[in-house]
C-alpha cells in the first residue's frame, strides 16, 4: 500500500517536472518522504538516505525555479557548461566510490555498487533539474535504466513499473525541455537583434 502511494506521488512529481510546473517540488518532498520508508524496508540504505537529499534539493529547486532566473525572475532551461560537466563527472566517481565504501563497511546492502552509482547519479540529476539544465534528463534516463535492473533483482515490482514510466517521462521531459530551450534561445537572439 505505501509503495503504491509512493509510486503515485512519484509519477505526479515527474509529470509536473516535465511540464516545468512548480508543483513538482512540493510533490517531490512528499514522494521522497514516503519512498524513504519503502527503501528502508527493502534494505536499500543509500537509496533511502537519498530521499533526504531529494527533500533538500526539492526545497532548493522550488526556490531556484521561482527566483533563479535573469534578474531574479523565472529560471529558464539552459545547457550545461563544460566546466560544470567535468566537475559533476568527478563528483559522480567520488560519490560512487564513497558510497561503495560506506555500504560495504558499515551497512548490509545487497547491491552496493548499483546502489552507490544510482545514488550518486540521482543527486547529480536532481541538482541539474533544480538548475533547469537540459542534460538533467539524459542523466535521469541513464539512472532510470540502472534502477530498472536494481528493482527487478530486489523484487520491488511496483517501483520497477514506476521507473519504467519514469524512463518514458524522462525521454518526454528531454524533448519538451529541449523545445523550451530552443524557443527561449530564439527569443533571446531576436531581442539581441533589436
Amino acid at each position: 500500500m505505501i509503495e503504491g502511494i509512493a509510486v503515485i506521488t512519484g509519477i505526479l512529481c515527474v509529470w509536473f517536472n516535465v511540464r516545468q510546473n512548480i508543483l513538482t517540488w512540493p510533490t517531490a518532498i512528499v514522494s521522497s518522504a514516503i519512498f524513504a520508508v519503502v527503501f528502508f524496508d527493502a534494505r536499500l540504505y543509500t537509496t533511502m538516505l537519498l530521499q533526504g537529499l531529494f527533500i533538500v534539493i526539492s526545497i532548493y529547486g522550488w526556490r531556484a525555479w521561482l527566483t533563479g532566473g535573469p534578474e531574479g525572475g523565472t529560471l529558464l532551461v539552459t545547457r550545461i557548461k563544460l566546466k560544470t560537466s567535468l566537475l559533476l563527472s568527478a563528483l559522480l566517481v567520488l560519490g560512487t566510490i564513497g558510497f561503495i565504501y560506506i555500504l560495504t563497511s558499515f551497512a548490509e546492502s545487497n547491491h552496493p555498487i548499483l546502489e552507490s552509482m544510482t545514488t550518486s547519479l540521482s543527486v547529480i540529476a536532481s541538482w541539474m533539474a533544480a538548475r533547469k539544465l537540459l542534460e538533467s534528463w539524459l542523466v535521469w534516463i541513464t539512472t532510470d535504466l540502472i534502477y530498472l535492473g536494481l528493482y527487478f533483482v530486489t523484487e520491488l515490482y511496483l517501483t520497477l513499473l514506476l521507473y519504467a514510466l519514469y524512463l518514458g517521462l524522462a525521454t518526454s521531459g528531454y524533448l519538451q525541455w529541449r523545445k523550451s530551450y530552443l524557443q527561449s534561445l530564439s527569443e533571446r537572439n531576436e531581442l539581441s537583434v533589436l
